[in-house]
């Protein structure tokens, strides 16, 4: 999809009450969407080479820079409204650190939850506000998320596909507390934009309890695919050598 060009030097677009509300919670979503994600790529790429597959650690990285971009897009705007940028935050730095210390799966499934989590967010900051810049923002970046869940749903069936089933369902069981201790968080620091745009705790919740059970369903299909596909490769391997 084409970049989205957002001026750096446009009018005012925000009032005084949504500069206020809007201000101290996009500047936390454009830095987190702004992670390079280094350590993330190279454990896809190794797990890649384990799997034999050299698109991977390439696939990901497209999806890590077009992550970047929607931050590129936020700081754009932030730009020409005068809001200054953070170079570091609390809860960024939380969820840096819990990518850094997992592994793939794990690092996945952070990234993923903050994924499901920007949908129900994007679809309140584009109604907390009159801007039509960016609301066409929020509007580029739910629909590049729509992709990117079903990416890695894929991605994470792959690399799930690897591990006996009882850990895999003790992983989405964990997967979705997870969720919801994100929930809260993200309402305690970003309240004021859900309830500019009528949403209260409840509606919240539960948009980020849908969005999870849908990757989750798609993530269940792919998944019965792969184990699939890997039994047959393996039924294949024992036959040849049988023979």
């Amino acid at each position: 999809m084409t970049a989205l060009h957002v001026s750096r030097c446009a009018a005012r677009q925000l009032t005084e009450r949504e500069r206020r509300i809007i201000t101290p919670s996009i500047q936390q979503f454009q830095l987190g969407e702004g992670a390079r994600g280094q350590r993330l790529l190279e454990r896809g790429q190794r797990f890649g080479r384990r799997a034999g597959d050299p698109l991977f650690g390439g696939a990901l990285e497209l999806f890590i820079r077009e992550e970047q971009q929607h931050s590129r897009y936020l700081a754009a705007f932030m730009e020409s409204q005068r809001i200054p940028r953070l170079q570091s935050h609390a809860v960024d730095s939380i969820f840096r650190i819990l990518r850094g210390l997992a592994g793939l799966e794990l690092s996945l499934t952070v990234l993923v939850t903050a994924e499901i989590i920007a949908v129900p967010y994007h679809r309140a900051l584009r109604a907390a506000t009159g801007s039509p810049i960016l609301k066409t923002i929020c509007t580029r970046i739910l629909e590049d998320e729509a992709s990117h869940l079903r990416y890695q749903a894929s991605m994470l069936a792959r690399v799930a596909a690897t591990r006996p089933p009882a850990l895999r369902r003790a992983v989405s069981a964990l997967h979705r507390l997870f969720l919801l201790g994100t929930v809260v968080v993200v309402w305690k620091g970003h309240g004021a934009v859900f309830e500019a745009a009528e949403y209260d705790f409840r509606r919240f919740g539960n948009e980020a309890l849908s969005e999870f059970a849908a990757w989750s369903r798609a993530r269940a299909k792919l998944l019965e695919k792969e184990v699939g596909r890997s039994a047959l490769e393996a039924g294949r391997l024992r036959s040849t050598g049988r023979a």
